[in-house]
């Protein structure tokens, strides 16, 4: 094969052809057998048609095409002279890599199909690979729309002896992509107004396309305002002017704007919304924690679900508010440094507590519903979102009960004493048992000590028998004050009657004390004092000793003392 192509076909032109040389063409005929080019001399040639044939499968010889052609044979057998177009083209296309390989410049080629690992291009004659990684800078989703459309490409690799040509599209996008960088960064600083188009969104932002170079316009960078995804503000494909923030000339990063083109909104926010003021505010989105509320362009404060209601348990925003309400709320707190603003709602209405403190006080009795039974009390409903605690212990004079439930029930009206306002955690305590005569008043004086009683037994402990003088009113027969039967204590069963006498009786202390052993004393003197001042008088112990009237008696006084 000639070494230089163009000094060879010019020496075609001027000498007689010869074998191996290429000459130039014109196709004047296509038959079935072949396509017929008239070279110029006495003998037409003849080209095999599949040699028209391109990487796609299309015939593309026509009548009156130039065509350069390499002389095979002089002359076959029915006097035509054998050409090859495809020798020729290979020839030409191996130039044109070589050529683009040594001077790094780039080269046309038609994407044709799809292979192992990339794809097959058509350099015009040659084949070559082009691996997928470097069809473009970034993932096509549908290669398959570039089969049949040619290309610029840069040759990376050749093997002529193993006919193989490695190709790459991206290499020459991303030199392109650098250099249009490199120019477009000089037109840029740091302070200027820039126009772009947002041509891909992210988590943490936006890309611009500035003409050449990309920029990034970060969440945080496009308002004032809290931006929890950057699709809330931008959308692939818009026109925007944005601030250049920086400028990085080596790795050609571009930092963008939008909220540096006004002022800081939150520069003297104490001064604007100083705590405890009234404002008015946009509900611009919920959240399960609270709603956010747009004070002006850029400034949003947050209303906490803690902070919307007195008298209600708010569980969500939405069971009060809706996006796009417009309310009236007070400033709790303000933090600039933050950017932080902490609003309430139920503060612009009267407290509940304050006003029912303001109206009440403690020993008025007052009435409530019963809205919750725990284990060591009952919650009564005063007023709307006002709430007071009735102790167990505060229940009944006597503690006898042991559940809230055995007196109460939820939804019940009842009237309750305040016993005692705790303004600073509002809280209030309350009574049941206060609106009720104590029985203990009346027991103080009703049972002296010395008084003889008949009481029902209600329990035995360890250190005696607990037993009931009236409802509301309980005493205690001491161990030590239970008559004994020989050395034995005797049992007394729970809900007996016995007679006793009140030996202790203490108001303060709650507490009255009765012995059946010093009434049983008391009835034995008695019974001797009665016996020995009957009418026989005159008997002495001796005569009486000697009967049964003694024995009798003393039987009686050492006998069982429950009725």
């Amino acid at each position: 094969m000639p070494a230089n192509f163009g000094e060879v076909l010019a020496q075609s032109l001027e000498s007689e052809p010869t074998q191996g040389e290429i000459i130039a063409g014109r196709i004047i005929r296509i038959d079935n057998d072949g396509v017929v080019v008239d070279v110029g001399y006495k003998s037409e040639g003849v080209i095999a048609r599949d040699e028209f044939v391109n990487a796609r499968g299309e015939f593309t010889a026509k009548i009156g095409d130039p065509v350069q052609v390499l002389i095979q044979r002089r002359e076959n057998r029915e006097g035509f002279m054998v050409l090859s177009k495809r020798l020729v083209d290979r020839q030409l296309a191996w130039d044109r890599v070589k050529a683009s390989l040594a001077g790094n410049a780039g080269i046309d080629g038609q994407v044709v199909g799809a292979c192992k690992g990339g794809f097959t291009v058509d350099l015009g004659g040659l084949q070559a690979f082009l691996p997928g990684s470097q069809l473009d800078l970034r993932a096509v989703a549908k290669p398959e729309e570039l089969f049949g459309q040619t290309f610029h490409f840069k040759v990376i690799k050749i093997n002529k002896e193993r006919n193989n040509i490695v190709v790459s599209r991206r290499n020459l996008l991303l030199e392109e992509q650098n250099k249009k960088r490199a120019e477009a960064i000089t037109h840029l600083a740091v302070g200027r107004l820039v126009k772009g188009t947002i041509k891909n969104i992210t988590k943490f932002g936006a890309f611009v396309d500035l003409g050449g170079v990309d920029g990034l316009l970060r969440t945080e960078d496009m308002s004032w305002s809290r931006v929890s995804n950057p699709r809330q503000l931008v959308t692939v494909g818009d026109e925007i002017e944005a601030l250049v923030l920086s400028v990085d000339e080596t790795t050609g990063k571009v930092g963008l704007g939008l909220k540096q083109k006004s002022s800081d909104p939150w520069v003297n926010l104490t001064t604007k919304y100083p705590v405890g003021s009234l404002v008015q505010g946009e509900v611009v989105s919920l959240a399960e924690f609270g709603a956010f509320l747009r004070l002006e362009e850029g400034v949003e404060g947050l209303l906490p679900v803690s902070e919307m209601s007195w008298t209600k348990r708010v569980r969500h925003p939405e069971d009060v508010l809706k996006v796009g309400d417009t309310v009236r709320v007070m400033v709790l707190a303000a933090d600039t440094a933050a950017k932080k603003v902490t609003l309430g709602l139920k503060q612009t209405e009267p407290e509940p507590f304050g006003v029912y403190f303001a109206q009440h006080k403690a020993g008025e009795t007052v009435e409530g519903e019963v809205k919750t039974l725990t284990n060591f009390g009952a919650f009564v409903e005063l007023a709307e979102g006002v709430t007071g605690l009735v102790h167990i212990s505060d229940l009944s004079w006597d503690g006898s009960v042991r559940q809230p439930a055995d007196v109460l029930q939820r939804g019940d009206k009842v009237r309750v004493k305040i016993l005692e306002f705790l303004a600073d955690k509002k809280k209030i305590s309350l009574g049941l048992k206060q609106t009720q005569t104590d029985p203990w008043i009346a027991a103080a004086q009703k049972y002296p000590v010395g008084t003889v009683v008949r009481v029902k037994v209600l329990r035995s402990t360890k250190v005696g028998v607990f037993v009931q003088l009236e409802p509301g009113v309980e005493g205690l027969i001491h161990i030590s004050q239970l008559e004994k039967k020989g050395n034995e204590t005797p049992e007394l069963p729970v809900d007996s009657v016995v007679e006793a006498k009140v030996i202790k009786a203490s108001l303060t202390e709650r507490k009255i004390g009765l012995s059946v052993r010093e009434l049983a004393s008391d009835l034995e003197s008695e019974e001797v004092k009665k016996y020995l001042n009957d009418n026989r008088r005159g008997a002495s112990l001796g005569e009486l000793s000697g009967g049964d009237q003694l024995k009798n008696l003393l039987e009686r006084m050492s006998g069982d003392s429950r009725a």
